[in-house]
Formats: C-alpha cells, sequence, structure tokens
C-alpha cells in the first residue's frame, strides 16, 4: 500500500544528505513506493479550520550535497489529506514550535503525525532527559 507522506523539515537544500536522519527516512519511504512531499515550518498555516501546508513534491537521491533532491512545484494543500506528516524539523523550542504542535494536533489521528504533537510539546527532548540519569 502506497503512503501520501508529508515531511515538515528544515528546507531539504540546508542539510547534510549523509547524516541526517530525516533524509534517510525519506529515501527508505521513497524506496518503499510511497510519495513524498516537502514543506518547511513557516508555511504551515490554519484557515476555516483546516491546517494546510505550502508543499512541494520531493524526489531524493543518495548522492552528493547539493544533488541530492528535486523539488516539484508548490501548491497550498489541507494536510489532513495525506497519509502521514513527520515533524522533523529543528527546534528552537520556543512559542512558534509550541504553536505548530498545536496546528498539527488539529489533524492526528485522522492524518497520523509523526512525532506525535503533544508528546513533543509535553517532553522535549532537552529537558526530558534528565528524568534518566542513568
Amino acid at each position: 500500500m502506497s503512503l501520501k507522506v508529508a515531511v515538515q523539515m528544515d528546507h531539504v537544500a540546508t542539510i547534510n544528505p549523509r547524516g541526517d536522519s530525516t533524509f534517510a527516512m525519506m529515501l527508505e519511504a521513497q524506496a518503499r513506493g510511497h510519495s513524498l512531499l516537502h514543506y518547511t515550518p513557516d508555511t504551515l498555516s490554519m484557515r476555516d479550520n483546516k491546517v494546510s501546508a505550502l508543499v512541494q513534491p520531493i524526489t531524493v537521491t543518495d548522492t552528493e550535497k547539493g544533488q541530492h533532491f528535486t523539488l516539484g512545484e508548490a501548491q497550498r494543500i489541507d494536510l489532513s489529506t495525506q497519509d502521514v506528516v513527520l515533524m522533523r524539523q529543528d527546534p528552537p523550542f520556543d512559542m512558534n514550535y509550541i504553536t505548530l504542535t498545536h496546528l498539527l494536533e488539529r489533524i492526528h489521528p485522522k492524518t497520523l503525525v509523526v512525532n506525535p504533537p503533544a508528546a513533543v510539546r509535553n517532553a522535549p527532548e532537552k529537558s526530558w532527559s534528565p528524568n534518566f540519569p542513568n
């Protein structure tokens, strides 16, 4: 079964494809026949109770930086039409980041949001890890 996967991340042009875990997930999803859309967090919005983003179809390749992706034409879509949204942008863990989690929570669980927005908000990695000192 082919899935429609939207990836919320820092712009793909800024990543190092050799060490980026999001890029590795995209390569694997594409290899399994899933369709990929790329968008940056700053394009996420809500209007008329619909969460949308300015997305671009993306094709990724396991090559050198700068040639590791091809983007298609941008269009605004309702994210609830996707099967999966991968929330993968780097924080800062600030009010904008928290607001994004609230927006994505509106489409979850109809659309599977990975990482779950409430979990990202309630257990940020920098403040959660001290709970496990060993």
